[in-house]
Formats: C-alpha cells, structure tokens, sequence
C-alpha cells in the first residue's frame, strides 16, 4: 500500500512537471503548430533610449491632475524657445540635401489630366511635425549607428555617408502625453521646446539644409511637381507558401496530380552534396519588411489640411501607418534634372517653409497639368 502511494505521488508529481513545461513553452509560441515558425525579430535595437515608462499608475486626485497638466502646458509653451536666436536660413544650390516629414497614409483618391487621363494617388497627411534636434556629423560616427557604416565593406555594398554631409535632422511627429514616456526620452526634446513625440525619423542634410530645433514642417515643404522618396514598412502577409511568396507556378493542375498543386517541388540538390543550400526560396513569413519607393510625384497639396497626393497605390503600409517622406535621389528627377517641369531653380522653400511665409499660400494647390474640377473648363468668347 505504501509503495502503491509513492508511485501515485511520483506520477502526480509527474504530471505536474509536463504540465509546467507544457505552459512554459506556451509562453514562447502561440500554438504548438505554429513553433517552428520563425517571425521577424520587432524589438527596438539596444542602443535606443527606452521609451515608454512603465510607472505604477497610482490613483491621484482631480485638483492634482489639473495641477500636473497645467505644468505640462506651461512648460511645452514653444514651439521656438526664447533664449535661441534664430539660424540663419541657407539657400538651395545643386546637391543640396534637405529633411523630409514624417506622413500618415489615409487613403487613395484618383485626380484627372488636362488631357483626360486617369491618375490614382496615395494621400499622405503630415500630421504635427517639428524639428527635434540638430546633430552634427562628427558626434554621429562617434555613435554605435555611425561606427557600423564606417566598416570597410568588401562586396561593394558600402553604406558610408557622402562627404559633403555634414550633419542630421530629427524629426518627430504628433505630440503626446510626456507622463507616458521615461525621463530619458523626454529628454530628446530639451533643445526644441515641444512635447515628446510619438514618432521620430533622422534625415541627414547639407551645410545649408539645417533647419533650427523648434520649427514646424508643413505640407508646403514640398511643392507640386516634383518627385519625392517614402520610406515605410510594408503590410504583413503572415506565412505564406511558395505561389505567393516567390511566385512559383505549382504543380499540373490534371493528370495524376494528388495534394501536391501549390507544393515547391524538389528543393534538393542531390548526389554529392545531398542538403539544401541556404537561400533556398521556401514557405515563410512575408511582408512587415522597410522598403523605399523612389521618384513619385506629388500632383496636388492642401496646405490647408497638410495633404499631399503622391502617385500611385504602392505605397506602404496599412492606412492609419507613418512614413517618412523627402526629397527624391534619383539622379534624374532631381531638382536639376527637372527641366520639362520648369523646376531646375529648386524648391520654392529652403529649407522650409515658415510660418510668415504660409499666409501667401491658397487653400489648394495643383500641378500644372492637373486638371481643376473647380476652375471651368468652357470659357465662351463674347
């Protein structure tokens, strides 16, 4: 009888072991079909300032709220803060490089040609945009991010910067409540005056291209015509096979084919060699990757929403996702290269646009072949 009990005890005890490791590795999958999949990695690297603080919310009065949130306004009163005097504003010569903004995708809406074609264009709102901070060029090599593109690269794919860089811009994006975030992260925004933002994005510039810590950006930035690059991540597509992943045409639809329609077929390399290479095009998790999408062109801007109309429906992202936006690369539709479209002298702002300089813009405005549904299209002569 004792020993009968021991081993009851042993396999309960047994049991509570598996059971243990059962929730263990639960904790690690979401499902025990879903273990062997490998998803992209979403953590932040560890040389970013931890962001949110993960305080204890303690209840705390109504009188001690409005306290605490009129402090808050009254020490993010910017933008500009008073003890900097202003920089000087730099003028725009060829090759100069100059920030983007950061725009939220909010939809598409299609626009007409005088000459009757049909364009789709991606809406891209800049939503709350300010200048963070000015760091020049030799405190970034000095950083970790500057360090790894100083390596020697022998395949050719170098990523140092270009010398006539001099330094790089950060800008943020929609304000928010500085009581969320940790004390080091509030603290990227001491030399600009405004209240920590939800996004952040690093534009490297030019000598001239600097723009002071504290000034908004608007969609006036950028003027119709010309060509832009977005930077964004793409939709998730969750784990897909090979069709959709790679394009693989499958297996014979007829004659004797058996569950094997949308299979990769052989993936081997046979004899010798008897494994397969890495690299191999096989099932897996696609999308959710930060891509570029260079030289679209900006056909309309409501300066009075901050709305600009870019071509095309591939740019990135879900409607609701933040992209970055500036001026484009390619070397033929750069801003000298820009001779069809009478734009070689540069942008009509440089750096910016600012504030004294808006009051002469119209609620909308429109590229020159763009066809205006509130202007008339039949004139008749007297």
């Amino acid at each position: 009888m004792l020993g009968a009990s021991t081993e009851l005890l042993a396999v309960r005890s047994l049991g509570k072991l598996l059971h243990l490791e059962v929730l263990s590795s639960g904790l690690h999958t979401t499902s025990s079909l879903e273990s062997r999949i490998k998803r992209v990695n979403r953590h932040k690297p560890f040389w970013h300032i931890r962001k949110l603080n993960k305080a204890i919310d303690e209840p705390i009065t109504e009188e001690n709220q409005i306290f605490i949130q009129d402090y808050i306004d009254r020490k993010y009163n910017g933008p500009l803060r008073e003890e900097f005097t202003p920089w000087a504003k730099g003028e725009w010569k060829e090759g100069s490089r100059r920030p983007g903004v950061l725009a939220v995708k909010i939809g598409v809406h299609p626009i007409w040609l005088k000459n009757g074609k049909q364009v789709i264009t991606t809406l891209l709102q800049v939503q709350d945009n300010h200048v963070i901070k000015y760091t020049p060029r030799t405190n970034f090599e000095d950083s970790y991010v500057g360090q790894k593109f100083n390596i020697a690269s022998f395949t050719g794919n170098n990523n140092k910067k270009s010398e006539s860089l001099t330094g790089f811009v950060t800008v943020g994006a929609i304000s928010t409540d500085p009581q969320k975030y940790t004390k080091g992260y509030c603290g990227l925004f001491t030399d600009s005056g405004v209240m920590p933002k939800r996004h952040l994005a690093r534009f490297p510039v030019t000598d001239n291209g600097v723009i002071q810590p504290g000034t908004p950006l608007t969609a006036a930035h950028f003027t119709p015509g010309q060509f832009v690059d977005v930077y964004g991540r793409t939709q998730e597509r969750g784990f897909q096979g090979v069709m959709k992943r790679w394009g693989f045409a499958g297996m014979p639809a007829t004659h004797g084919t058996t569950k094997s329609h949308r299979r990769a077929g052989h993936v081997g390399s046979g004899c010798d060699k008897s494994r397969i290479w890495p690299g191999q095009k096989m099932p897996g998790w696609v999308g959710g990757n930060y891509t570029w999408m260079r030289g679209l062109r900006i056909w309309r801007i409501n300066y009075a929403e901050n709305v600009l109309y870019v071509t095309g429906t591939a740019v990135q992202g879900d409607v609701g996702s933040v992209v970055q936006v500036c001026d484009t690369k390619l070397n033929a539709k750069k801003w000298e290269n820009l001779k069809k479209e009478n734009l070689t002298s540069g942008p009509r702002f440089f750096p910016t646009a600012y504030e004294d300089q808006l009051k002469e813009l119209p609620e909308e405005e429109y590229y020159s072949v763009v066809h205006d549904f509130k202007s008339p299209s039949i004139s008749l002569s007297p």
